[in-house]
């Protein structure tokens, strides 16, 4: 009858199936109870019958990898490769991402979801539910607060276990290498440091709700345009020391129970099937036990991807294409049984770590005032003032404010494509000011699409806002790093009438200022999340400090960062050639002398900060190896309570042939007016490591540690020899 085959079919295949059977009492009956079976286990609030006994994988006093073992070894070659590939999604469900389960053994279904920045649950629009709609994790980056990224995380775990969602796709990690990068508001940073610190705190709290994590998208999917095919094609060196330790920190640090390969070719290999990648480095050098899932229609084989360590594969196009054909190709001998045993072994270690073999737990209450007041939070948090060259902020004694601009009546959460989410509530630039301004002010505003209005609007009042951005994307990158249409000629319009003008970034990633002249007050707000509105007003009426800090180099242009340019980007015949080396970013502006619109690391407050007594202390640690002990004091000489974000930078001696200096350690601190805090900060020996000869290496000399606000303010420096 071809029955048993059916068991793990999308639902609707199921009952098309039955329906064909013609024996309809019967039928009826089967359908019920095939459907049951199908509905993924985090929606069933009982567990399977037999617990111990014929089943030994559900009894708890078995150690984890026994369990394992025992129902693997009940498990047919089909039901094996079952569980390494995703099928559509059951008729009425919403996840992105749906591995059947097998009832015969009690193995529940498996339910993936979009979610980087807020929970993104169903791959259909008409079926997709709301969700908090958290700022962008660049925004999260510009925080420089693990403990943030760690609550972030939590709420979206909470989220996706009330949702039934086991595995989420986040966070994104990787390196923003051009400034036009499609989806760099998404990814935290230009600093393998400041990436793999967020990344790391941010996959705990995730997991800490019995969510795993799957990381994205390993390893140099560093832009848009042609990702399918295009390769990267990058020195070894430049991987090491650059693209892969956010990685290797979120594995061995952040202990991330997944990872998601990227669609793109890496040195002429795609990701999914990249042995080096894979199973050299991945699984062997940096002990990954976890599942390694491919992005969709990343796959491109069936033997180069299972042989290379890619557990299970997904696409949208065709469901379960290459992976399919795996019992056949064990059957003929291409790809051996211990080789599918070993990818099943990780999924089922995922299941277990994610709670799916013990009693059904009650799901979690998304709490929206709660997970509204952290995207508050976060938004806040991430807010950048770039210039208050007039102190115009905070705003006081204000008695009217105009808000224009295409973003000023209309909220902007987030960018387009898998991160884009659905948000329970929304607060505009407008609604927010409005509301904190109270009935004392009166507040006007114009979309800005006829300037003429828009600057008679801001000629009339106190204070003008001018609220622009952009509005990035996955699947492609920004033509240019201009504002789109005409923004640019708007803000010049309301700086020319009124002089008391706050110019509101809310962009993805850098923009060219033309204007940056002409406009005395700056703010970066990038994508704010569903509460954006009231994070503005609260930054710009100073009930919070702004103490986000730049977690990208600002070019003057494209054109001046060192990796732009073919075939570095756009892409030559052979791929992106990542010929900058180790200038990405901040690297490459030191070490070539230019000079950015605004440098990493930079962010003022409404207070001012002095540093000293700079002390280096060297720490024996184990045999020859060293840390390094930095400790310095930081005081608030202003009279108001602010947010400091020190940042220690470490230069190499000169035969190293590294960049002049590169973070490796940060901190973030309240102080009251007139209070000082010493910091203290340790750097381990690989904060002194570089790679050559095909291994980390230290060299004899001195290393320059510098101290201070940004990667351009550093008043304290001294030198530690290390030999």
């Amino acid at each position: 009858m071809g029955g048993g085959r059916q068991l793990g079919r999308p639902a609707s295949h199921v009952i098309g199936w039955v329906r064909r059977q013609r024996r309809w009492p019967y039928a009826v009956a089967a359908a019920l109870l095939l459907t049951a079976l199908l509905i993924p286990a985090a929606t069933r609030s009982t567990r399977p019958a037999e617990a111990g006994g014929p089943r030994p994988w559900f009894d708890a006093s078995i150690p984890v990898e026994s369990r394992i073992a025992k129902l693997l070894a009940r498990m047919s070659l089909g039901e094996k490769v079952q569980l390494l590939y995703g099928v559509e999604p059951p008729v009425g469900s919403g996840p992105a991402g749906y591995v059947p389960g097998i009832p015969r053994l009690g193995v529940p279904s498996l339910v993936l979801s979009d979610g980087p920045v807020g929970l993104r649950d169903s791959l259909r629009a008409a079926t997709r539910r709301p969700a908090t709609a958290l700022p962008a994790t660049v925004s999260l980056a510009a925080s420089f607060d693990p403990a943030l990224a760690n609550a972030y995380g939590q709420t979206l775990g909470r989220e996706a276990r009330a949702r039934g969602v086991h595995v989420l796709y986040g966070p994104a990690m990787n390196i923003v290498r051009v400034p036009v990068g499609g989806r760099n508001f998404e990814y935290f940073s230009e600093d393998p440091y400041l990436t793999g610190a967020l990344a790391t705190s941010y996959i705990h709290g995730v997991q800490s709700q019995q969510v795993a994590t799957q990381i994205k998208h390993y390893g140099l999917n560093s832009q848009e345009i042609d990702r399918h095919t295009a390769s990267s094609k990058v020195d070894e060196r430049t991987m090491r020391e650059i693209y892969l330790p956010p990685w290797q920190t979120a594995v061995q640090q952040g202990n991330a129970w997944s990872v998601m390969c990227g669609n793109n070719p890496v040195n002429g290999v795609y990701a999914c099937e990249n042995r080096k990648l894979l199973a050299d480095l991945l699984e062997t050098e940096w002990g990954f036990d976890g599942v390694v899932g491919s992005d969709y229609a990343a796959t491109h084989s069936a033997v180069g991807s299972v042989q290379a360590g890619l557990d299970q594969s997904f696409s949208w196009q065709d469901w379960g294409a290459f992976y399919r054909d795996l019992p056949q190709l064990v059957r003929d001998g291409t790809v051996s049984e211990t080789t599918i045993d070993a990818r099943v072994r990780r999924v089922l270690r995922l299941m277990f770590r994610i709670g799916l073999f013990v009693p059904a737990r009650e799901l979690p209450v998304i709490d929206r005032a709660v997970h509204g007041a952290l995207a508050r939070r976060t938004a806040q948090e991430g807010t950048v003032l770039l210039r208050n060259d007039a102190k115009l902020l905070p705003l006081k004694a204000v008695g009217s404010i105009a808000v224009v601009g295409p973003y000023a009546t209309k909220a902007h959460p987030g960018g387009g494509g898998s991160s884009s989410v659905v948000p329970f509530r929304t607060v505009s630039p407008v609604q927010g000011i409005a509301a904190r301004a109270g009935e004392g002010v009166t507040v006007t505003s114009h979309d800005g699409t006829d300037i003429a209005e828009a600057a008679a609007k801001a000629r009339a009042a106190d204070v003008a806002v001018v609220v622009v951005g952009d509005s990035a994307r996955e699947g492609t990158d920004r033509a240019d790093m201009d504002l789109p249409g005409r923004q640019d000629a708007l803000i010049s319009a309301i700086a020319a009438v009124n002089p008391k003008t706050v110019v509101v970034l809310q962009t993805g990633a850098p923009v060219t200022m033309p204007w940056l002249a002409e406009v005395p007050t700056l703010v970066e707000t990038w994508y704010p999340g569903q509460e954006g509105g009231t994070a503005l007003a609260a930054v710009l009426f100073g009930d919070a400090d702004p103490s986000g800090r730049l977690p990208v180099t600002f070019p003057t242009e494209a054109a001046q960062s060192p990796s732009m340019g073919a075939p570095r980007y756009p892409a030559g015949p052979n791929g992106y050639d990542y010929t900058e080396g180790l200038d990405v970013g901040y690297r490459g502006f030191d070490n070539r002398g230019l000079t950015p619109l605004f440098p990493f690391g930079h962010g003022l407050s409404y207070t001012t900060f002095r540093y000293s007594g700079l002390t280096l202390t060297p720490v024996a640690s184990s045999g020859v190896r060293r840390n390094v002990r930095v400790a310095f004091t930081v005081a608030n000489t202003g009279s108001r309570t602010g947010v400091a974000v020190p940042q220690i930078y470490v230069g190499f001696p000169h035969v190293a042939e590294e960049p002049p200096r590169q973070l490796k350690a940060f901190d973030r601190l309240t102080l009251a007016p007139g209070a000082a805090r010493t910091v203290t900060l340790t750097l381990s020996q690989h904060a002194f490591e570089y790679w050559a000869d095909g291994g980390w290496r230290t060299a004899p000399g001195d290393y320059l540690i510098s101290v201070g606000a940004s990667s351009r303010d550093l008043p304290l420096a001294r030198a530690v020899v290390l030999r």
